[in-house]
C-alpha cells in the first residue's frame, strides 16, 4: 500500500485474542481504526500468518459497500498492523443482546446486506469461516442503515472443498462438517449465516445445550430438529423462516445452494 498516513491515536476500542483495535484520527478529522497483532504473538508463526492473511484478503475484497475497507498496512517494528475504516456504532451481536429497536425493525435489511457481503466473497472464491454477529458492524449514524463485514483472519480460498483439520472458527457457529473435520466449502458460511439469522429474528440460538458437548451434538445430529423460528417469532415472514431452516440443514447438499441465491431470495421476501 501507499506510504504511512498521518494519524493520531486516541484510545483502544477493542481487544481480541489476536489483535487490539485503536481509534485514530487523521488531520482532516476522519476517524480510522488501527488493528495490530498483540506483541506477544509476533513469533507465533500460525497466528502471525493468519493476521497477514486477513489483511491480504481485506485488500482483495475492497472496495465493496458491505466490506470494512483497508487504508494502509505494514509493520510497526516486528508487529504487523492494518489501518481500516472506522464504522461508528455497535456490532450486530451487541445490538441483538441490547434488544435494539433498529435491529428488530430492520432485521430483513440487515440479512440482505450481510448476504450480499458473503455472496461477493464467495464470487471471489473466498470463504469467510467465522460468520457471526460480532463480525458484522451496524452503522446508522446518519439515519440510513449500513452493514459491514470484517475480520478475515480465518478466511481462505474456497475453490473445491478441503478437509478442515483445524476446526477454525467460533464453535457455536460451526457447520457439522467443521465439527467432524469433514470437507469444508462455502456451505459452512451458509450454515453459520443461518445460525446468525435465527438468533437475529428470535433472540435465541437454534442450538443451545446446557454444555458445549450437548450443543455440538445438536449441531451435528441429523435426528435433532431445529425449532422453527416462527415458534419464537410468530410475526416472522414465512418465507424468511423457511430460508433460515434451509441454511441450517445438517447435510451440506440440502442447504441453500449458494449465497448469491440466498441474497436474491432475501430481496424477494
Amino acid at each position: 500500500m501507499a506510504q504511512r498516513i498521518k494519524i493520531r491515536r486516541l484510545h483502544q476500542i477493542a481487544r481480541g485474542g489476536m489483535a487490539r483495535l485503536t481509534l485514530a484520527v487523521q488531520p482532516d478529522g476522519t476517524h480510522l481504526v488501527v488493528r495490530e497483532l498483540h506483541s506477544h504473538l509476533v513469533f507465533n508463526f500460525r497466528v502471525h500468518m493468519s493476521f497477514r492473511n486477513g489483511r491480504r484478503i481485506r485488500e482483495l475484497l475492497s472496495p465493496h459497500p458491505q466490506i470494512v475497507y483497508p487504508v494502509e498496512s505494514g509493520y510497526y517494528g516486528l508487529v504487523p498492523y492494518e489501518v481500516i475504516e472506522y464504522v461508528p456504532g455497535e456490532n450486530l451481536h451487541e445490538r441483538i443482546i441490547h434488544k435494539d429497536n433498529l435491529v428488530q425493525r430492520s432485521h430483513l435489511e440487515i440479512l440482505r446486506q450481510a448476504a450480499r457481503a458473503l455472496a461477493y466473497m464467495h464470487e471471489k472464491n473466498i470463504i469467510h469461516l467465522d460468520v457471526k454477529p460480532e463480525n458484522f458492524l451496524i452503522d446508522d449514524s446518519d439515519g440510513s442503515l449500513r452493514v459491514k463485514l470484517t475480520d478475515f483472519d480465518l478466511s481462505r480460498d474456497c475453490r473445491g472443498v478441503r478437509r478442515d483439520r483445524s476446526r477454525a472458527g467460533t464453535a457455536n457457529y460451526m457447520a457439522p462438517e467443521q465439527l467432524t473435520k469433514g470437507a469444508v466449502g462455502v456451505q459452512a458460511d451458509i450454515f453459520a449465516f443461518g445460525i446468525m439469522a435465527y438468533y437475529l429474528v428470535t433472540g435465541q440460538k437454534p442450538f443451545s445445550g446446557f454444555t458445549i458437548e450437548e450443543m455440538r451434538r445438536q449441531q451435528v445430529s441429523e435426528s435433532y430438529a431445529v425449532t422453527p423460528p416462527s415458534k419464537h417469532n410468530p410475526d416472522l415472514a414465512p418465507k424468511l423462516g423457511w430460508l433460515i431452516l434451509r441454511c441450517l440443514e445438517k447435510n451440506p447438499a440440502r442447504r441453500i445452494p449458494d449465497m448469491s441465491y440466498l441474497a436474491k431470495e432475501l430481496e424477494a421476501v
